[in-house]
């Protein structure tokens, strides 16, 4: 097949989106009513970078429907595959370039079920947030289910959600979660193996394998209880049994070296969907006769394939790449289901607070002025001081993901509360970089140096586990840190001399 796949790569929606290279040619994003003021976009856009063809596709003509599908042959399949939601209904409004997120994807996914006759809709695996949240597990798989996904695979995060929990949400909303390696302790698969699709004149069938170890650091253990077969070996069965099918696609959700031997190692596989794999695939990669493509991590992309049928029958591909970027309008029920959430959620502290550090008591950054006070007036200027009033601008003020790294201590005992009863915590006080106990500069006699070393505290990994991939796609600690720090921090004193 490798002969048969026709290489076309678009790129539509972000400015921002990974550069592909390749035919830029779209559909008009105007309605009927702009057809004429229009006509000659197509020409324009024949001429302009890929950029430019994201905003002026994104945009239309004086306020016309978002448009995202371009002309397909009439009896092409279009397959849409995506990854790495992790828990996102509507992306983080307070980010440089929010972007990504259940809602806009869903967006380009009606558009193109709109304009196409056969659309199979496919995600790579973990789906649901990164640490376990019953209450937002539930309203994704309510979004899951409304928006008829084909097939999902089930990847490391959704198994540590659980697979009971899983399997009573995707009983409840009729989600289509597939795994054809994970076995429970009697040996039976814990998730269907496949799923077959008529899409138009074409038998699709879907498969999904997981990698059959931990990966992290520390490595994230989800197998207990559990047996993973080698996803080699289950992919192989599952091109058996899906023999009678016009395309085999596969769903890995394991890291690309992984994904690259399954295709090299798997023959009759005409494409595999990458998943849990930061890489996006500007180009998809063909392996032996295997097409591999990924859209990288947190859901900021949305890929489609255009197939048809070549000469000897065989598949022929067309790919583009579409960016979730802010300009893609969020999908308003699935917005109505993220307030839903909110409203349910906002009084109940997420389960990340119990994984950061905890002082023993939260202070307003005033009592830290007394002693630093050259620090204190530097930190005012500091974006970090407006924390809660950037969030409520971005209108996410209720959000509890959001206030956990908006605030000081939401949810714990002594913190935040809310701008009425806890003013001074609606605020990324000292204590959000430096991990400062109660007694620290009184004069009880206590060791007033008692805290941590602030040059081996405030690094990288603190400032991204608030500034990660989701909330602060931009951030590069190199070129931000020095937007937030005080300075030079003082020598450390000498031990005294007995």
């Amino acid at each position: 097949m490798a002969n048969n796949v026709q290489r076309h790569f678009t790129t539509s929606g972000d400015p921002a989106a990974p550069s592909v290279s390749g035919d830029t040619s779209v559909a008009s994003p105007c309605g009927r009513a702009a057809a004429r003021r229009c006509a000659a976009l197509p020409l324009v856009l024949a001429l302009m970078g890929a950029a430019a063809v994201a905003a002026a596709l994104v945009a239309g003509c004086d306020g016309a429907a978002q448009r995202f599908a371009s002309p397909a042959p009439p009896d092409s399949v279009t397959v849409l595959f995506s990854a790495d939601n992790e828990g996102v209904l509507s992306s983080c409004g307070c980010s440089t370039s929010p972007a990504g997120g259940f809602a806009r994807r869903q967006t380009v996914i009606d558009d193109f079920r709109r304009a196409r006759r056969s659309v199979v809709v496919v995600d790579a695996g973990d789906m649901f947030h990164d640490r376990p949240n019953t209450i937002k597990a539930r309203y994704l798989a309510m979004a899951l289910g409304r928006a008829g996904y084909d097939a999902v695979a089930m990847g490391t995060l959704d198994f540590e959600l659980g697979v009971d929990q899983v399997r009573s949400l995707a009983r409840e909303y009729k989600l289509p979660f597939i795994c054809a390696n994970v076995r429970d302790g009697s040996g039976g698969l814990v998730f269907p193996p496949h799923v077959v699709r008529q899409a138009g004149k074409m038998r699709v069938g879907i498969f999904a394998v997981i990698a059959d170890q931990a990966y992290g650091s520390p490595p994230r253990e989800w197998r207990k209880g559990l047996r993973v077969e080698p996803p080699i070996d289950a992919a192989r069965r599952e091109v058996r049994d899906l023999a009678g099918c016009d395309l085999i696609v596969a769903l890995s959700n394991q890291p690309l070296e992984k994904t690259r031997a399954l295709a090299s190692g798997v023959a009759g596989i005409h494409v595999i969907v990458s998943g849990h794999d930061e890489t996006v695939l500007r180009q998809p990669a063909v392996v032996e006769s295997t097409m591999i493509v990924g859209t990288g991590a947190v859901g900021r992309l949305l890929g489609s394939l255009t197939v048809t049928r070549g000469p000897e029958g065989k598949p022929e591909m067309q790919m583009e790449m579409m960016g979730l970027s802010a300009k893609v309008d969020e999908a308003k029920w699935v917005m109505g289901l993220y307030w839903e959430y909110v409203r349910k959620a906002k009084d109940e502290p997420p389960p990340e607070w119990n994984q950061m550090a905890v002082p023993d008591k939260y202070q307003a950054a005033d009592a830290c002025m007394h002693c630093h006070e050259a620090e204190y007036r530097q930190w005012e200027t500091t974006p970090h001081a407006d924390a809660y009033a950037a969030l409520k601008k971005a209108g996410k003020q209720d959000d509890p993901e959001c206030l956990l790294c908006h605030t000081m201590g939401y949810g714990r005992e002594g913190g935040f509360i809310s701008m009425e009863k806890t003013p001074e915590l609606g605020r990324l006080t000292c204590q959000a970089c430096h991990v400062v106990v109660a007694t620290h500069g009184s004069k009880s006699g206590a060791d007033p140096n008692a805290k941590l070393d602030v040059r081996s505290n405030v690094n990288s990994r603190l400032c991204m586990s608030c500034h990660g991939l989701i909330e602060s796609p931009d951030f590069d600690y190199i070129t931000y840190r020095p937007k937030v720090v005080h300075g030079s921090p003082p020598p450390a004193k000498a031990p005294a001399q007995k």
